[in-house]
């Protein structure tokens, strides 16, 4: 019964950590899978063995393909973790009634996994989130096989084994294995042979791998020892990812050198004699007093289990903004454009309620950059000491806008998906604007998150094109971008390259079905007129050949191409992009342009409501360039401008004024929904 009620501990544990994979991060898990590849060929396995720890990397590719179901990919990892609380118990020889113990390295094990964010974009390694603990599984099983073993020579032998031929395939986890193996033997074995396993292994986990470096062309010695490990930089921005793995391999460690007493050994001796049985009989109050543990323990014991949650909450990365971006890339693959509305629209709904306690916070700060380009205006500071004010200060404002303000993607998006439903022109601007930068250390771009989503939706198909094949050759490739490959080269007439990418999908587990949906374009290209994503696409794909560039800055290229694209043959979606881009920029003589070239392909309908408060408001600004005393306007958006403008000229709005935080708020709750609004208040955004 004892060893139910110690395993139901960590059950329980990870089944609540299960339902938070599934609660929290369902669309983390699917996006996990689709930025990952597994083909069963004996190519796909040579290329993953041809690097050190290559085939745990095979392995963790796997089972993140299970991903495609969230529940069930998150039931294979909770399984693991389930067996590591295990293996934990058994290995350390830990009493039940010190099970909470065992929770450390399992909390340790989610936090590692849990931690990635914005990392999915970027890191190298394959599989990310079953990594860790494919790795420790690894070794604790190792270590508790070994540990098994009665011979202390046998012992030596299997430890010399694991590090010489399982190095290569599962690299520093083999290494920690044999590592946990003699530390286990120093602390817990009088043997004389204890001291010599310590010095195999030390010996051999410092000559494999260099041995096996020779035999690896593709790996540097650097990353050997550190093999099947993440790639996180040493440094004061990525060392913080390091600190779960670091903790988890402490707590190993450091159990190691734990001694548990046994729940037998505290209990009390029975009695041998009859006559003695009596005052035993006796005595049957005490013993089983004695048996339970002390206030302390359990004390102790509830500690560390709270101790294992918190660690799991610590480092379990939260971001409002990351995940809203993960929620609207896979609605916009399902071409459901108002599901991406109404993700924009509850997030924007957290982000106003969160408003009011930055309010103070951004004041300060509003006044401190105010007083900074001051300073840099009357010179009397040099460029380096405002670089550096201006580089410190920005840090802070951010700490402040990941709460307050969506990342560009977002705005981006959503003005997407407004396009796509005819709507851009009246509610643009109904929504939360703003430049929060993704919250991470890291330097990650729009592009690596969602620029290829924005490639292709914009009928900018080389660059989609181009982008997927850069990543793939440095990332390693993906579902994700086989994918976009494929659609963008049926749209470009390249249906060559097309069928490369999906007989390499058909091999896949769970994307057979893709792959057979556009080979059936393949084999017959008549069929994609009647794809409705394709003729979203199609609109947009009206422009000359050019030789351009974005320089990886997605938004700023975008809105240029479209506000400054004047080609021969357009069509009504095409101009209205240009507007709504023209609006974007401010520049108000490329809005003229667009303004009449949208005039012109859409005769027949109304004005749209930002288009016209845009006209009103250039008309004002710069009168006389333009003549808007005959344009109709509707009468409910001249009175909101007139109230506007009298609104500004009673509240003093003077230099400087559109960074004032409480200003802008005032502003807010009465013309938020407006271009005027935007047009003066939305400043210091940039793009990524």
């Amino acid at each position: 019964m004892k060893k139910y009620t110690q395993l139901l501990a960590g059950l329980l544990f990870v089944v609540l950590a299960w339902a938070a994979l599934l609660l929290f991060e369902r669309t983390l898990l699917f996006r996990a899978q689709e930025l990952s590849l597994w083909l069963p060929t004996k190519l796909w396995f040579a290329e993953r063995m041809a690097v050190p720890a290559g085939f745990m990397s095979y392995i963790d590719n796997l089972f993140t393909q299970f991903f495609y179901y969230p529940w069930l990919g998150a039931l294979l990892l909770a399984a693991l973790w389930l067996l590591d609380y295990g293996l934990t118990v058994s290995l350390f020889r830990i009493p039940q009634r010190w099970s909470s113990v065992a929770l450390l390295p399992v909390a340790l094990l989610i936090g590692c996994t849990m931690e990635v964010g914005y990392w999915i974009f970027q890191i190298k390694t394959q599989g990310y989130l079953f990594s860790a603990t494919v790795g420790i599984t690894f070794a604790l099983a190792v270590a508790w096989a070994l540990r098994k073993w009665s011979s202390a020579t046998g012992r030596i032998v299997g430890m010399v084994v694991v590090i010489i031929l399982f190095f290569p395939l599962f690299g520093f986890y083999a290494l920690l294995a044999a590592l946990l193996t003699a530390l286990l033997g120093v602390a817990h074995e009088k043997v004389t042979m204890r001291w010599t396993a310590l010095a195999v292994c030390v010996v051999g986990c410092a000559a494999a791998p260099l041995c096996w470096y020779f035999a690896y062309t593709m790996s540097r010695l650097v990353r050997m020892y550190t093999a099947g490990l993440p790639a996180f930089a040493f440094n004061g921005e990525q060392l913080m990812f390091w600190l779960p793995y670091l903790l988890l391999f402490a707590v190993l460690i450091a159990l190691c050198f734990v001694t548990f007493k046994t729940d037998e050994a505290i209990a009390p001796a029975p009695s041998a004699s009859p006559v003695k049985s009596a005052a035993a009989k006796g005595k049957k109050k005490d013993a089983k007093a004695a048996r339970k543990p002390f206030p302390t323990q359990r004390t102790c014991n509830a500690g560390i289990a709270v101790l294992a949650a918190v660690l799991v909450v610590l480092f379990w990365y939260k971001d409002i903004n990351f995940h809203a971006e993960l929620k609207i890339e896979a609605a916009m693959d399902r071409m459901d454009y108002k599901e991406v509305l109404d993700i924009v629209k509850a997030e924007n709904e957290k982000m106003s309620k969160a408003a009011p306690r930055y309010l103070k916070r951004s004041k300060q700060l509003a006044e401190e950059r105010i007083a900074l380009i001051e300073a840099h205006n009357n010179g009397s500071m040099t460029e380096e000491e405002y670089g550096i004010k201006d580089k410190e200060l920005s840090n802070k404002l951010q700490r402040v806008r990941k709460h307050t303000e969506p990342t560009r993607l977002i705005v981006m998006a959503k003005n997407l998906a407004l396009l796509k439903l005819g709507r851009e022109g009246d509610d643009m601007f109904r929504y939360l604007d703003g430049g929060a930068k993704p919250n991470t250390p890291l330097d990650i771009r729009m592009m690596q998150v969602g620029g290829k989503m924005l490639y292709y939706n914009y009928a900018r198909l080389n660059f989609c094109y181009r982008w997927c094949l850069e990543d793939g050759v440095e990332y390693g490739w993906k579902t994700e971008y086989l994918k976009y490959m494929t659609k963008t080269s049926l749209l470009s007439g390249e249906y060559k390259a097309a069928q490369k990418y999906v007989s390499t999908l058909s091999k896949t587990l769970f994307h057979k079905k893709w792959a057979a949906k556009y080979q059936e374009y393949i084999d017959n290209p008549a069929l994609m007129a009647k794809d409705k994503e394709f003729a979203t696409i199609r609109p947009l794909y009206c422009y000359e050949d050019q030789l351009d560039g974005d320089n990886s800055l997605v938004e700023i290229y975008l809105l240029n191409y479209f506000a400054h694209s004047f080609a021969d043959t357009t069509t009504p979606m095409f101009d209205e992009m240009g507007l709504m881009c023209a609006l974007t920029l401010k520049d108000i003589p490329t809005f003229w342009q667009n303004f009449f070239r949208y005039a012109n392909s859409h005769k027949a309908d109304r004005m749209p409501t930002h288009f016209q408060e845009a006209a009103l408001l250039f008309g004002n600004l710069e009168p006389g360039k333009v003549d808007i005393s005959k344009m109709p306007f509707d009468k409910p958006i001249e009175f909101k401008f007139k109230s506007f403008m009298e609104y500004a000229r009673n509240n003093a709005m003077g230099e400087n004024a559109e960074r004032d935080p409480e200003i802008r708020q005032k502003f807010y709750e009465r013309f938020g929904e407006t271009y005027y609004y935007f047009y003066f208040f939305i400043r210091d955004v940039k793009s990524y």
